[in-house]
């Protein structure tokens, strides 16, 4: 049994959304066989009050807020240091000095760092002898360019290029520095390797409770709703379902007024148009997203930006639901259009493929019972976390290479 310090930019637990699931499934996995002792940013909207199960798996937990999620003027402040210096924006707002100071009287203790997301690599230092492991959710340059591309904000779009560059040097030095990457798909393995040819880089994919997710239902009790899952205030996120509002519902309105939208998860202010307004309902935040997933027909996914793997679209295929989805919406999942679902990019095939698919339920019902198939094949989270158990052996096991 190794000990092992965690670090993560979130409270993990409860796992409401993406980024938290694939965080306490692998910490989980670390836990069963290590010990293992978590650092945590806070954000002001994790529930510490609902952790008991975190702090139950854990032999140390302790939380530290993030200034700047909690002020504007110290948003604002860290907006500026960013803008005057060569660290990346979304690198400086987790700079959180009481934090840095734990982690620098703790680390000696330990035998190997797990470092959930790219910017609390910030924490290591880097003649640190300790075996470094980075969960990289994203490939966060390639996420920024993808932004870049959709962003309408002159000003907005001015300033992300500016951080390029400077998030493009990070995330290479940073994936150097670590003794081993994980990777959410061969995709961002892909990319990974050619920033850091001499890192060793393991494709541990996203998964799912494949228990707790599942449908007894054959058919959906709504036969023409439309359901999408996922917080507006992760841009990739509002930004497809702004282009689904203003560009494919209305096409598929057009032709079945009956058609209804659930958008299951914080709204954080989106604006639904008011041609589409009477049809489409925000159900805002729910403790449960199952129920709306069953309910409905169709599990959109309208992304056109992004990286790293969508949890929500394993969910909903472990509910043996009918997925539309773009081509990035899909990206790092083993789908195959027409046999587990169907892939749409632009707005009058996306909005083509839905209403076929309305028309058609056995075709919901099949393509739903494949969709479940693959999921059961290649995505329980049980089976994921034990293979990644032997990467952390082989980084213990391993010397570490001068730096």
């Amino acid at each position: 049994m190794a000990r092992i310090l965690a670090l993560t930019s979130r409270v993990p637990y409860p796992p409401r959304e993406g980024h938290q699931l694939r965080t306490f499934h692998l910490l989980r996995a670390l836990a069963s066989v290590h010990e293992v002792h978590l650092l945590s940013c806070l954000r002001p909207d994790d529930v510490l009050d609902e952790a008991g199960p975190l702090r139950e798996m854990l032999a140390g937990f302790e939380t530290f807020a993030v200034p700047g999620a909690r002020s504007r003027a110290a948003l604002a402040r860290t907006l500026g240091m960013s803008l005057l210096s060569s660290t990346p924006f979304v690198v400086r707002r987790y700079e959180i000095p009481a934090m840095r100071a734990r982690v620098a009287g703790l680390v000696a203790g330990f035998d190997l760092l797990h470092i959930d997301m790219l910017p609390l690599m910030t924490y290591v230092d880097p003649v640190n002898p300790k075996p470094v492991i980075l969960n990289a959710h994203n490939v966060e340059q390639l996420l920024l360019k993808r932004r870049i591309e959709v962003e309408p904000g002159r000003f907005a779009r001015a300033f992300l290029r500016g951080q390029l560059p400077r998030l493009a040097a990070f995330e290479r030095n940073a994936c150097r520095r670590a003794d081993a990457l994980l990777a959410c798909s061969q995709a961002d393995a892909e990319t990974l390797r050619a920033l850091a040819p001499e890192t060793p880089v393991h494709v541990v994919p996203n998964g799912v409770d494949l228990a707790f997710n599942r449908s007894e239902a054959d058919l959906p009790c709504h036969p023409a709703q439309l359901v999408f899952v996922g917080q507006m205030g992760w841009f990739p996120n509002r930004d497809g379902m702004e282009w689904f509002l203003a560009e494919v519902l209305p096409r598929i309105l057009s032709a079945r007024p009956d058609v209804r939208l659930t958008v299951v998860g914080v709204p954080d202010g989106l604006r639904v148009p008011e041609n589409v307004a009477a049809n489409v309902h925000l159900a805002g935040f729910v403790d449960d997203v199952r129920p709306y997933i069953e309910d409905s027909a169709v599990y959109v996914v309208p992304l056109r930006t992004g990286s790293g793997t969508r949890l929500k679209i394993l969910e909903a295929m472990a509910l043996g639901k009918a997925i539309v989805t773009t081509t990035v919406g899909a990206e790092g999942i083993a789908l195959e259009h027409g046999t587990d679902a169907l892939f749409a990019d632009r707005p009058e095939a996306f909005a083509h493929t839905v209403l076929d698919l309305l028309s058609k339920p056995a075709e919901i019902r099949r393509l739903g019972i494949h969709a479940r198939e693959l999921a059961e094949r290649q995505y329980g989270w049980e089976a994921i976390g034990n293979a990644m158990l032997g990467h952390y052996r082989s980084a213990l096991q391993s010397r570490r290479r001068p730096p």
